[in-house]
């Protein structure tokens, strides 16, 4: 716990419970307390030596993609982009792709389906959640019939968020069919894991290493407006080409390799990461996210980038429950005069975490950032954009459990057209939704106030 334990609020209350509960606290500790996860990240650094070693990826040779002649016309994205990334990435290895935003299931999956049928080589697909529903057995579907027409097809699923299908049948046409087919489970004792408090959160799609997709929308029906009346789930996702895919086909590689067991010197091949073509002028930079090293990657990005605001600040999360350090920071842009505003969902599908959430708006009303509660249905959307010219998009949400738990995929974008038509989107979700006012917020019940702190007692699970 010493070695690994850097809030010493936590690491107090761990040695109590083990001090109290000798040895009921120790596999508790296992099951929920330890943050390593030397497996996974020992898979994640040997994708990306072999990777270096074999030239292969913009990492190896940016040449092809290189920043704009004149960084400044990319705009302000560019300064943003070199504060987040200074000390660890140069800006000449993030150019020359193409990045369109894909809203909500409608949009989405037809783009899929359709890179799935151009495949010619290779599909590798992961997701949080496949559903036991139409929609899950439509993609299966067209996975296996890939598959029998010689494609090599691999399928990751988390076997937390796909229990239904886990434990149905909805994979078994797929393995019948020649798709490699895996899932990822922390709490495997037989293996040496048993930490049932982590998620593999990611959703990532790499079609013959040319053509990605990654953001937050899960396969199930909800996502669909013909499945759900008119009222699908409101979310983002997006659709790369350029350099930039070869990031997102390692994360694929090392987390197949952790869950499947195959080495990675099977996944990190020539055909997997073809040579980066320049398709674009967008400047994109994958980050992942997970428990190794301290889960401090997502907070160390995101405080980054909102620190960086000067004019305004937009974020959008189903879920608000962040760790201090984003609390401050984007309290921080309210205090200095940060145009800043937060959408969550009015109606969540997780009532607790609204309430924890919620406990904590009243420092940030204070300190001068609006809220808006956006209007059903419920909104699963992320997005975090700066001065309207920097965005970040993915899989994580603004809570504990996506900055230092759950494995996340996270995509830093600049570039104008893009960023014009994020920006339109987030003006919709403000204009559906309600805001929130200090003096209406100061004056809900007793009763609710203890609930909404109570509720944010738990935040560390949140």
């Amino acid at each position: 716990m010493l070695l690994n334990k850097h809030r010493p609020v936590s690491a107090v209350l761990w040695l109590a419970s083990l001090w109290a509960f000798p040895f009921i606290g120790a596999v508790v500790y296992l099951c929920f307390g330890v943050d390593q996860v030397e497996r996974g990240a020992a898979a994640r650094i040997a994708c990306r030596r072999l990777q270096r070693e074999l030239g292969l990826g913009p990492g190896a040779d940016a040449t092809g993609a290189p920043v704009p002649d004149d960084p400044r016309a990319a705009g302000r994205g560019v300064e943003i982009l070199d504060v987040t990334n200074r000390g660890r990435r140069a800006l000449s290895t993030m150019g020359g792709n193409r990045v369109e935003l894909l809203v909500d299931g409608d949009e989405f999956y037809p783009a899929l389906h359709d890179a799935i049928a151009s495949a010619r080589d290779s599909i590798h697909l992961q997701s949080f959640i496949i559903a036991r529903d139409a929609t899950g057995r439509e993609l299966v579907g067209h996975l296996a019939s890939r598959a029998r027409d010689g494609i090599s097809v691999r399928l990751l699923y988390d076997r937390f968020g796909s229990t239904y299908a886990h434990y149905g049948a909805t994979f078994r046409p797929a393995r019948r069919a020649g798709v490699k087919v895996a899932s990822i489970s922390h709490a495997s004792p037989l293996r040496g894991r048993f930490q049932v408090n982590l998620r593999n959160h990611r959703k990532v799609a790499v079609v013959d290493g040319r053509l990605g997709f990654t953001g937050g929308i899960n396969v199930g029906d909800p996502n669909l407006s013909a499945r759900t009346s008119g009222e699908p789930i409101r979310d983002y996702h997006l659709r790369v080409t350029g350099p930039a895919v070869s990031e997102l086909q390692l994360q694929f590689a090392a987390d197949w390799s952790f869950a499947s067991g195959e080495p990675p010197e099977d996944l990190v091949l020539a055909r997997y990461f073809p040579a980066p073509e320049r398709t674009g002028d967008a400047l994109v930079n994958v980050v992942p996210g997970g428990p190794y090293s301290g889960g401090r990657a997502l907070t160390d990005l995101l405080f980054a980038a909102i620190g960086a605001a000067t004019t305004s600040l937009r974020i959008v999360t189903p879920y608000f429950v962040p760790n201090e350090s984003i609390l401050q920071a984007i309290r921080a842009a309210g205090l200095r005069g940060v145009d800043t505003r937060l959408v969550v969902p009015q109606l969540g599908n997780h009532w607790y975490v609204d309430y924890a959430a919620r406990s904590l708006y009243t420092s940030l009303l204070e300190s001068g950032v609006r809220i808006f509660e956006r209007r059903p249905p419920f909104s699963h959307a992320k997005a975090l954009v700066v001065d309207g010219s920097y965005a970040v998009l993915g899989s994580p949400n603004l809570d504990y459990r996506s900055l230092h738990l759950n494995f996340e995929t996270a995509v830093e974008v600049a570039e104008p057209s893009f960023l014009a038509r994020l920006n339109e989107q987030i003006a919709r979700e403000l204009a559906y939704s309600v805001e929130v006012s200090l003096d209406a917020h100061r004056a809900r019940p007793m009763a609710r106030r203890l609930a909404e702190n109570f509720c944010y007692l738990f935040q560390p699970l949140l």
